[in-house]
């Protein structure tokens, strides 16, 4: 194969035109580091590397984009490209140069999304766990992490603040005391904290446990 002809085809694209009427479009960055030439001899293999190379140049491109709006984990990054039909082969060889570049970093991404969610969104620790394991993050470091941050007083200190102020919002529709301990306990669990942090925020805010009651 002869490359016979070569014309940008737009501001990010060039098109090389081959002998046997085959056709290249690569982007600007792939065309000049193949070397590609007018009158060039290219060998089939080369022709199929070339087209690979580029499909790896638009992963990379979006997987970067994906990253500059915020931290992401390995396997949400794994996920959000397959869902664009992307060769999975492809994938992990963008990811694994990413990584390779400290572009994608589990360890840095869960710091961030603990400090996040607990000082932000005021979210419990098991609420945390389970999203962390969702999006694909080691056991090994959701724990190490998890250690350095979390003690039972500043889950307290956390569910009881968080307590008062759903308390705030709802007494004005609800002033049963054991029906407002239930939604309390409820919602505190929802947000991530266990049952004993929970009932230990709820007896401290209604001075009574209505478990016991039961």
């Amino acid at each position: 194969m002869i490359v016979k002809q070569v014309i940008r085809k737009d501001a990010k694209n060039v098109a090389v035109y081959f002998d046997n009427d085959e056709k290249l479009i690569l982007s600007e960055d792939v065309f000049f580091n193949s070397g590609l030439r007018k009158s060039d001899s290219v060998p089939e293999d080369r022709f199929s590397f070339f087209i690979e190379q580029n499909k790896i140049y638009y992963i990379k491109l979006r997987a970067l984009a994906l990253l500059g709006r915020r931290f992401h984990s390995e396997r949400e990054l794994f996920l959000k490209l397959k869902s664009k039909s992307y060769d999975e082969k492809l994938i992990n060889y963008v990811l694994n140069d990413l990584k390779d570049k400290s572009f994608i970093n589990d360890h840095t991404f869960a710091k961030y999304f603990i400090e996040e969610k607990l000082r932000k969104k005021k979210w419990g620790i098991n609420k945390i766990r389970a999203a962390l394991f969702k999006r694909g993050v080691s056991a090994v470091i959701i724990e190490e992490l998890i250690s350095s941050y979390h003690t039972k007083q500043n889950d307290v200190e956390l569910a009881f603040e968080l307590a008062k102020k759903k308390l705030e919002l709802i007494y004005k529709r609800e002033t049963d005391e054991r029906k407002l301990y239930g939604k309390i306990n409820s919602f505190l669990l929802s947000r991530g904290f266990d049952y004993t942090i929970a009932g230990e925020v709820c007896r401290k805010i209604f001075k009574k446990d209505f478990d016991e009651d039961v």
